[in-house]
């Protein structure tokens, strides 16, 4: 896509689902509209978790969603973590990225299989080899399931949303309108100091992924404080370089996956064939890496940072 086009096309139409809270508004103090955020994101997570430990066979985006609910609630644990009582913040932390990375392992080898199940070639062997992958890596969803569930999720949740909207001093008596320009700085700032690195390397570009996933979780948190422009056209920019990083990333994540089994792989003919997926799977990755680059020109770059900073 040329650079004009990803910074002129027409708004994205963005469905009414998860990623906006309803119930939010600037003229709310700052501590209801995080007891209403984090309590709607908490809720997330609580109902994609069973979906995805109990029937992620009869749809693979149940886990899909799960992984997406689990940042999204730990981004808004990160931005209002000065309302939680500072016990909390780290046990509520470290479970949300045991589940995040329960669904990370299968997601990944629900993209591959998903991906060669299309493909032409593929021996039945090698397919059965990935669907038993994926079922090892289903135990830890369930087993995060059984620990959501023995510490009562819902009634927790509760717990911290009473505690939250209860801090009606400091921040939390400001108005979410005020203060929402703070919760964003930060990421805008970290976001465009990755993307003025060297992004010829993979662990600069990886950086830059991780950071735009953040800006954009932190938009759909403070969204409701900024003008219509904000989510219609700067949100779905941010979620094109995303979801463009995003899919780069699966094509290197399968190349490590498929380097380890082949080094694990003791049948010729098996290490071949992993062999040739090795080499398209990097060679995915370089198209994609490359059509990054030319949209992310210093010229798109500064346009970008621009429109941030009339909301900052």
């Amino acid at each position: 896509m040329a650079e004009q086009e990803l910074l002129e096309a027409e708004p994205i139409a963005v469905p009414a689902d998860s990623k906006w809270i309803a119930g939010t508004s600037p003229d709310q103090p700052v501590c209801e509209a995080a007891g209403r955020i984090l309590g709607a994101r908490l809720r997330a997570v609580c109902g994609a978790l069973p979906l995805a430990a109990e029937s992620s066979d009869e749809d693979v985006e149940h886990v899909h969603r799960l992984r997406i609910s689990v940042r999204r609630a730990a981004e808004a644990v990160r931005v209002f973590s000065g309302l939680i009582e500072a016990a909390e913040v780290e046990p509520l932390r470290d479970r949300l990225q045991r589940i995040r990375l329960a669904a990370d392992d299968a997601r990944n080898w629900d993209v591959i299989a998903e991906r060669l199940s299309h493909g032409a070639g593929i021996p039945a062997r090698i397919m059965e080899r990935i669907r038993e992958r994926r079922r090892e890596v289903q135990g830890p969803i369930v087993a995060a399931y059984q620990e959501t569930m023995a510490n009562a999720c819902e009634a927790k949740i509760e717990q911290l949303v009473q505690e939250v909207e209860s801090h009606r001093q400091g921040d939390g008596k400001r108005r979410f309108g005020r203060q929402a320009p703070q919760y964003l700085v930060p990421v805008v700032k970290k976001f465009f100091r990755a993307a003025e690195a060297d992004l010829t390397g993979e662990e600069a570009l990886h950086g830059l992924r991780i950071r735009a996933k953040k800006l954009r979780y932190t938009m759909e948190i403070v969204a409701v404080a900024f003008d219509s422009a904000f989510r219609k056209k700067l949100y779905p920019q941010v979620t094109l370089f995303q979801d463009l990083l995003g899919t780069v990333n699966d094509h290197a994540t399968a190349q490590t996956l498929f380097a380890d089994w082949r080094s694990k792989s003791e049948d010729a003919q098996q290490e071949a064939f992993l062999a040739g997926l090795l080499v398209a799977e990097e060679r995915a990755a370089d198209d994609l890496r490359a059509a990054f680059r030319a949209t992310w020109t210093p010229k798109a770059l500064s346009a970008l940072e621009r429109r941030f900073w009339a909301y900052c």
